[in-house]
């Protein structure tokens, strides 16, 4: 596992502790284990010296120099021991350990060797000749260091014997020897404190692992909810400030997320809202205007229609009377005959009729087109009605009547009917105008974008389908086209609200939303489509024939079934 930064700063910290630990300890170990070892060779050495100054008073005579000699050997054995040199008053070698011969700075005499270093023995030595275990009964021994070729570093004990009348013992105490047990018991205690140091980096490392891993963890949720991805978990279910932390900012995340997808429904309600004020204060003031000159044309044209028959009757009364009178007034007066056919009077009597017929032919047509736009118009429809919807199409289609026609660069749209046998359906009569409305246009659109595509060229004669045909409970309309299709890129979006592929200006990008809100969440029905690029498009709706009573609560933008596409790219 990668080392986390707490393990990291821990670890550093024990380094550093653990070394002035270690430093301190082996400091005063070390001194502590000198100021020891050194008080026992003193000591040591000092016991020696008694016993070979005891066995030098005691063999006064010459002849037991070997005796004494095998003693100092004796004890020259003895661990720690580094020389020992016995000599007589006269400063005179009695025995001694060295290999040669003993070394100038020990011949002297005893009383002259006391007097010259009893002031300089080392003042750290001194403190030993004091000591309980220091074996002189009197204040005339002398301790100091001493550096020879012959025994290099010794701790030299000096023991006269009787004053130095008889003579004087010197026992050297190997001092190198002293430092290399100081060594090694220091080293001992280093491995220790390795050993410990390791079994507490180790311990650490666990530690740290314990702890450092739910941070990392916690670390990673934190970035997770930094990159918004509040969907994202965290495993950790421990008991402790971390377990505590952890739930919270997974509580936190859970409310955040459901609070973001408030605010998502909030912005697509208000979207939808948007849109539908749009589009419904559209075809309000569409529906307005339409109503309203439905409204003003009909007045004159029910006073033209009603007077056509009292003209009717009053035109057949004078030609009556005209044909009497030209009955019996033969021949006639030359002037009345020229101006009779100068008008081309037999003409006029033959046609007036007719002119008549014509007149109430096109007053009842334009009662007809008065009675679609009042349709169209849907004021008096705001509520669920029981409706044709074959009139709702053909209304919507006298409406756009206008873009169906020939222009100087486009060709007329043929418009094929093929209405199947439909029941009165109960639906909203104003809004599933408003659809036909949306579709027609979209599927005119189409056409056009196709032929201009071709440059007003092309074979194919534009032609819209219109379709119905009642399928147990439900009505299907279809509405086909042979324009230029939908293209993949854009089959996804078409139903986004305020989506459009038209020039700026030209389209809102509501229609088909609208369409589809009013078709699947206001009549329950379902849009499906079929179309390819460049082959035209089919655009089927279907709603029951009878509305529920109670409309499903929406919330959001339903979703589009994935082969419920829109006919035309236009929106």
């Amino acid at each position: 596992m990668k080392l986390s930064s707490l393990f990291q700063k821990t670890l550093i910290g024990q380094i550093i502790l653990f070394g002035l630990i270690a430093a301190s300890m082996s400091l005063t170990s070390a001194y502590s284990l000198r100021w020891y070892l050194t008080g026992e060779y003193t000591s040591k050495g000092s016991a020696i010296a008694k016993s070979v100054a005891g066995s030098l008073s005691n063999l006064a005579d010459t002849e037991a120099t070997d005796i004494l000699q095998t003693i100092v050997d004796e004890f020259v054995e003895v661990n720690g021991v580094a020389y020992v040199v016995v000599l007589d008053a006269d400063s005179n070698p009695v025995a001694h350990t060295f290999d040669g011969p003993v070394p100038g700075q020990f011949l002297k005499t005893p009383v002259a060797y006391i007097r010259e270093n009893a002031a300089e023995a080392d003042p750290s030595l001194r403190r030993f000749t004091h000591s309980p275990n220091f074996e002189d009964a009197n204040d005339n021994v002398v301790v100091n260091y001493r550096r020879g070729s012959e025994f290099g570093y010794a701790i030299n004990i000096a023991k006269p014997v009787q004053n130095g009348e008889v003579g004087i013992v010197h026992v050297g105490m190997n001092q190198a020897l002293m430092i290399q047990q100081i060594r090694a018991a220091v080293r001992v205690q280093l491995m220790i404190m390795a050993l410990l140091f390791g079994i507490s980096v180790l311990a650490t490392y666990l530690m740290a692992n314990r702890i450092s891993r739910p941070l990392n963890q916690l670390t990673d949720y934190a970035k997770q909810l930094a990159a918004r991805d509040f969907s994202a978990s965290v495993n950790i279910r421990s008991h402790d400030e971390i377990g505590l932390l952890a739930r919270t900012m997974e509580t936190m995340a859970a409310d955040t997320q459901n609070f973001i997808d408030q605010l998502e429904r909030a912005l697509e309600e208000l979207k939808q809202t948007q849109a539908q004020l749009i589009q419904s204060a559209k075809m309000s003031s569409l529906g307005q205007l339409v109503a309203g000159m439905a409204h003003e044309i009909n007045n004159p044209v029910n006073f033209i229609a009603g007077n056509i028959r009292y003209t009717t009757r009053y035109a057949e009364s004078l030609m009556g009377v005209l044909k009497l009178h030209n009955h019996l007034s033969q021949p006639f007066h030359p002037q009345i005959a020229e101006k009779a056919e100068d008008v081309d009077l037999d003409f006029i009597i033959e046609d007036f009729p007719k002119v008549i017929a014509s007149m109430q032919v096109g007053a009842e047509r334009i009662g007809d087109i008065v009675k679609s736009l009042q349709s169209f118009s849907g004021l008096d429809q705001a509520e669920i009605k029981t409706v044709d919807l074959h009139d709702g199409i053909d209304s919507t289609l006298l409406v756009l009547s206008r873009r169906l026609k020939r222009t100087v660069t486009l060709s007329a749209v043929e418009v094929v009917k093929q209405y199947g046998d439909l029941p009165k359906v109960e639906c909203y009569a104003g809004q599933m105008n408003q659809v036909f409305m949306n579709l027609i246009g979209n599927a005119i659109d189409a056409l056009e974008d196709k032929r201009l595509a071709a440059h007003g060229g092309g074979s194919d004669t534009p032609v819209i389908t219109l379709q119905t045909q009642l399928k147990e409970n439900t009505v299907e309309i279809q509405i086909s086209d042979n324009g230029c299709g939908i293209s993949d890129e854009v089959k996804h979006r078409l139903f986004d609200p305020f989506f459009t592929t038209k020039a700026v200006g030209k389209g809102t990008g509501l229609g088909l939303s609208i369409s589809y809100q009013i078709v699947v969440q206001r009549h329950e029905g379902q849009i499906y489509y079929h179309s390819e690029a460049g082959q035209g498009s089919t655009f089927i709706i279907t709603i029951p024939t009878v509305k529920a009573d109670v409309e499903p609560e929406t919330e959001g933008t339903s979703q589009v079934p994935p082969q419920a596409i829109p006919v035309s790219p236009g929106l």
